[in-house]
């Protein structure tokens, strides 16, 4: 078979192992393909097929970006495609660059290894990062899972990976030349299957509830709509069994703070007199000499207190790069709440019904560092997301995939408030306690439990896995090339 076609096909099946798909077996056959179809290349023939896995991958699996753009943006369908088609191109340089490493450095499968870890986690903050499609998130329903704890979906990804490169080498009859790699995956595989327990559950269960709205997103930016959203958010919350801690979405009032203050306040009052808490995403305004300040935030509006500002804004989302030159262009560069200013990193934890909550804000959640440190006093994660920006499609169930990775590696019961969907409790295995479904207005009343202990993952971040990558990268090219074959 062609190589240039046994790339694409490699990257055209990669996205179908993560959800909504979940066939994770597909993400072992895709890396193993693309692996193979290395062999006997230049570096500059790795370099074209790293391009076309990348371009097959990335451009199935965030198809749905333009949805915001036409579906919610008012960006033609004949700009929409081709503007995510650039930014899967853009993407696509990451594996590109792992086929030519691989190949420059004499295709070793430890280079290969090593270097797709790394290159992910470049990827994870270059240019405000994309920290989307690792391979350890297809894994999260297998064994394999069991390693987030240890080192994050970094070590899962590493050995995710490392697994295919063996699994393709044996069936090419060449595994024993690869001993470093067996082991490795081997390593991996029973270090996953061994039972440990780094934090433990205490205390009697605590009630929660979370509002999902379901607002449409084509008109909750609309000024005559923010009456209606408030009577939509009053009648969940009067729904709420006395006692718990309600959870409303990301903005889920469409107002500043500092106008809806009063309702707001007066939902926090009704909470708080039947012993319970409201937390809420709201958007925030500050006034400083140079003018308003506009925040992404949540905060507790009754039974604690506390008030966190998003740190990790999505570009031209929340904020747009370059903005005095491209604002205007197009409707999409002009999306409401496209201008918002970063948190600062060294704000505190929310504190409601006497629990400490990390808080995470739609996007946040995907970056797992910021997740472990913000992580090591609270009693609970909770983050809030507005996914009704893309739709019926693969999106939202990515994101949601991605979300139950943290409280693995946390070890913590994590709550999930959204518009229109993920809304659930996550275990601290990463199972999903309960959900509500996707496209109703709904409350979901549930229990979670407290838990104390840390993990590795929360002490040393992504470090210790970096750290042995760079390692198999140099072994790998200290080693003597391996002589290229045809297949």
């Amino acid at each position: 078979m062609d190589k240039l076609l046994l790339a694409l096909i490699a990257g055209l099946l990669y996205p179908f192992s993560f959800s909504p798909w979940d066939w994770w077996p597909l993400v072992l056959l895709s890396i193993g393909l693309f692996w193979w179809s290395l062999n006997g290349a230049t570096a500059r023939q790795g370099a074209l097929r790293g391009l076309l896995f990348g371009l097959g991958s990335f451009g199935v699996g965030i198809s749905w970006l333009h949805v915001s753009m036409h579906q919610y943006g008012s960006t033609p369908m004949w700009l929409a495609v081709p503007m995510t088609g650039l930014f899967a191109t853009v993407m696509a340089l990451f594996p590109m660059a792992l086929g030519w490493l691989t190949v420059q450095l004499g295709r070793r499968a430890l280079v290969f290894v090593g270097g797709w870890l790394l290159l992910d986690w470049l990827r994870s903050w270059l240019l405000t990062g994309f920290p989307w499609l690792y391979p350890g998130y297809a894994m999260i329903d297998t064994p394999l899972a069991e390693l987030a704890p240890w080192g994050g979906v970094w070590l899962v990804s590493l050995i995710t990976v490392a697994s295919a490169v063996w699994l393709t080498e044996l069936a090419k009859r060449r595994a024993r030349r690869e001993p470093a790699l067996l082991l490795l995956a081997v390593a991996g595989w029973v270090l996953a299957l061994v039972p440990t327990s780094f934090t433990e559950q205490y205390g009697d269960p605590i009630p929660v509830a979370l509002a999902q709205g379901n607002v449409p997103q084509d008109v909750r930016w609309q000024l005559t709509q923010q009456a209606a959203t408030r009577q939509i958010y009053a009648d969940l919350t009067a729904q709420v069994s006395p006692g718990r801690l309600l959870i409303w979405p990301e903005a889920a009032i469409t107002e500043f703070y500092q106008d809806a203050g009063t309702f707001l306040r007066q939902q926090g009052n009704i909470m708080a007199d039947q012993q319970g808490a409201l937390i809420s995403g709201i958007p925030w305004r500050e006034w400083g000499s140079d003018g308003a300040v506009y925040y992404n935030s949540v905060t507790v509006l009754g039974g604690g207190e506390g008030l966190y500002h998003k740190q990790k804004l999505v570009p031209f989302g929340e904020y747009v790069p370059l903005q005095s030159q491209i604002r205007g262009l197009i409707p999409f560069f002009d999306l409401p709440a496209s201008s918002f200013s970063r948190g600062r990193p060294d704000q505190a934890n929310l504190s409601a019904l006497g629990l400490t909550v990390s808080p995470f804000i739609c996007y946040e959640i995907l970056y797992p560092s910021l997740v472990a440190q913000r992580s090591h006093n609270s009693d609970v994660l909770l983050t809030i997301s507005n996914d009704a920006w893309f739709g019926t499609s693969a999106g939202p169930h990515q994101h949601f995939q991605m979300t139950r990775m943290r409280s693995l590696e946390t070890g913590r019961w994590l709550l999930r408030a959204t518009n229109n969907g993920i809304s659930a409790t996550i275990r601290p295995d990463g199972t999903v306690a309960e959900r509500l479904p996707q496209f109703q207005r709904a409350l979901l009343e549930t229990e979670v439990r407290t838990v104390r202990g840390t993990t590795p993952f929360m002490h040393s971040g992504p470090s210790p896995v970096l750290l042995l990558a760079m390692a198999m990268l140099a072994f790998g090219r200290r080693r003597r090339p391996m002589g290229s074959t045809s297949d």
